[in-house]
Formats: structure tokens, sequence, C-alpha cells
């Protein structure tokens, strides 16, 4: 099962992470710009892609969709949130919609960075993964499932042919206001949105709120965690070259 393999990823990460990390900084939802001398949160404001249009949060330098270089210039207050536009059904979102139910929304990134890009969110309000508590790993998985029966049904897959390789996770702090599970099949076409500060295996999140209850932000500085990461999302990604 892809997802037993996933739990087997995560408490490799998580190993490597809890004995390399010795630094108490974390990564954080706000900025301060010294070039523009303003404060920012990452809940207001985002960095605009000047190539593509995609928001980013705050602290990236890189759009993980198109590779641009961001600044702090580039720094704009968030008039709407098309998830949450999508959640809402407005018909105005910038997304396709794949799966529409009482509890949760698949929808086709706009921003894909794999042969396939999920996003996958419950209708409930939740703004990130730090509102995450041990009773909702349950609904966690069925976000999981209902994603890979949408992503089987795009790849065309026959009944018995095995899942295709995923990167499932969250990003903190993320691109957009409201919570939101990335799933994306290999091959990938760009990794930054994989980075270790930023992103959080989906199998990593299960097992922090099952043993804590609630998800801690990585470390800043995760050299042992970086690498494991690295390593995963690669092999996905040769896995997904392959097929």
């Amino acid at each position: 099962m892809v997802l037993e393999a996933l739990h087997v990823e995560a408490a490799d990460l998580r190993a490597k992470s809890e004995k390399s990390s010795q630094s108490p900084l974390q990564v954080r939802g706000h900025l301060h710009s010294a070039s523009l001398q303003k404060f920012f949160t990452n809940k207001t404001h985002k960095k605009y892609c000047e190539n593509c249009g995609k928001p980013s949060a705050l602290l990236l330098e890189r759009c993980s969709y198109c590779g641009e270089a961001l600044s702090d210039s580039q720094i704009a207050a968030m008039a709407r949130d098309p998830l949450l536009e999508a959640v809402l059904d407005a018909g105005s979102s910038d997304f396709d919609e794949l799966h529409r139910s009482f509890e949760l929304l698949v929808l086709k990134h706009r921003y894909p960075v794999g042969r396939e890009h999920l996003l996958v969110m419950p209708k409930d309000t939740c703004y990130d993964l730090r509102q995450l508590r041990r009773r909702q790993v349950p609904f966690l998985k069925k976000m999981y499932q209902k994603a890979m029966e949408c992503l089987r049904t795009l790849c065309m897959l026959p009944e018995g042919a095995p899942d295709p390789p995923v990167a499932c996770g969250f990003s903190y702090p993320a691109d957009y206001n409201h919570l939101h599970l990335h799933v994306v099949a290999a091959p990938f076409t760009r990794l930054e949105l994989f980075a270790r500060p930023v992103f959080y295996p989906l199998a990593e999140v299960e097992v922090q709120l099952q043993k804590k209850g609630i998800v801690r932000p990585h470390p800043a500085l995760d050299l042992a965690g970086e690498e494991a990461q690295s390593q995963w999302i690669a092999r996905l990604d040769s896995q997904g070259r392959q097929e």
C-alpha cells in the first residue's frame, strides 16, 4: 500500500530530523521587510510572481511553479483567496473541480508541479495544518483516499493497477489561506514545493498528531531532515519517470 510506504518514510524523516535539529529557530508565518520597512503576515499578504502570477508564502524566495525569483517588491495584499472561493462554490474559482461532497473538495491545481497535481481541502473552516488536532487524523486519511480515487481516474488506471507514485503533504506557511493537501504525481517538473522547511509529508503529519496532538513547525535548520526528504522526493521522481 502506498499509504503504508508513506508512513515508513515519515518515521525515517522524523527520526533523522529529531536527531539533527539543534536550532530553536522555526519557520514563521510573518515577515519583516528591511527594504520596505514594513511588517507583513502571511494571512493577509503574499508574494505574487511577476512571471506566472502565482501567490507564494512571504518567506519563499522562488516561485514553486515557474522558478522565478521572488523579492519583497512583489508583496501585495491578498484580495480574495481562490480556495476559499472554491469552498464557497462562488463560481469564480481558478481551479478545476474534480469532486465535491459535504465534507471535502478536490481540485486540480492551477500551478501543477507534477504529472498531476491535486489539492484536497476540508469544507469546514481550517486555516492551516497548525490548527489540526489528533481527532482529525481519520479525516486526513479520507482526504488522501478521495484524492487517490480522483488521481486514478485522471491517469485512466484500470482496476487492479498499482497507484502512481505520489508526494502527499501540506505547505506551511501556505500559499493560500485554507488548509489544503497537495497530492502530486511523479515525475515532478519542479522541486521547490517539497523543500523541508515548508513541506510536511502527510504521513509525518499523521504521526505528529497521533503522538503529540499537534503539528510542530519544522526547524529552520534541519540538515538530516532535508537530506532524507530530498532523497524521498528523488525516489518518487525516479519511479515516476520509469512508468
